[in-house]
C-alpha cells in the first residue's frame, strides 16, 4: 500500500464531500428551508408523525442539536411537535402542510442535484462505488 495513494483518496473524498455540500447549498439557496431542515423534513412521514428519538436517529445529529433545528423548523411553520398522549416523555413531530410542500420542492432539486453528482457514472460504477463506501463505512465502525 502506497502512503501517498492513502493520502490522495482521503483528500479526494474530503474534496468531493466539501463541494458536493456546497453545490447542494447553492442549489437549494432560494428554497424555504436550509438543506439540514431538507433532511429532516424527508424523515418525517407524510401521513403521521416520529418521535423526536427517532428522528434524531435517523438523520444521526445529537439531541441537542435535533432540538435547535425542529425549534426553528417549528418557527418557520414546517413542521409541529405536541406530546405523544401514550407516553408524555415523548415529543412528536409532524410535517404541517407547508412543510410538506417545501419537501416536495426540494425533493426535485435534490434528485437533480443526485443527477448532476453521480450521473456520471455509469449504474455498475455507481454500484461499484457504494460497495467500496460501504466497506470503508463498516471498517470505521468497527474502530
Amino acid at each position: 500500500m502506497s502512503k501517498e495513494l492513502l493520502r490522495n483518496i482521503y483528500m479526494k473524498v474530503r474534496h468531493i464531500n466539501d463541494v458536493s455540500v456546497n453545490h447542494f447549498a447553492d442549489s437549494t439557496s432560494g428554497c424555504d428551508a436550509t438543506g439540514v431542515q431538507f433532511g429532516v423534513l424527508r424523515n418525517i412521514p407524510p401521513e403521521s408523525s416520529i418521535t423526536m428519538s427517532e428522528l434524531k436517529d435517523k438523520v444521526k445529529c445529537a439531541a441537542s442539536n435535533m432540538t435547535t433545528i425542529i425549534r426553528r423548523m417549528e418557527k418557520q411553520k414546517l413542521v409541529v411537535t405536541f406530546k405523544n398522549s401514550t407516553d408524555m416523555r415523548q415529543t412528536m413531530v409532524s410535517l404541517t402542510e407547508k412543510g410538506l410542500d417545501v419537501r416536495n420542492t426540494m425533493e426535485v432539486t435534490y434528485q437533480s442535484f443526485l443527477l448532476d453528482m453521480y450521473g456520471v457514472l455509469s449504474d455498475a460504477e455507481q454500484e461499484t462505488l457504494n460497495s467500496l463506501l460501504k466497506k470503508i463505512e463498516g471498517n470505521l465502525k468497527n474502530k
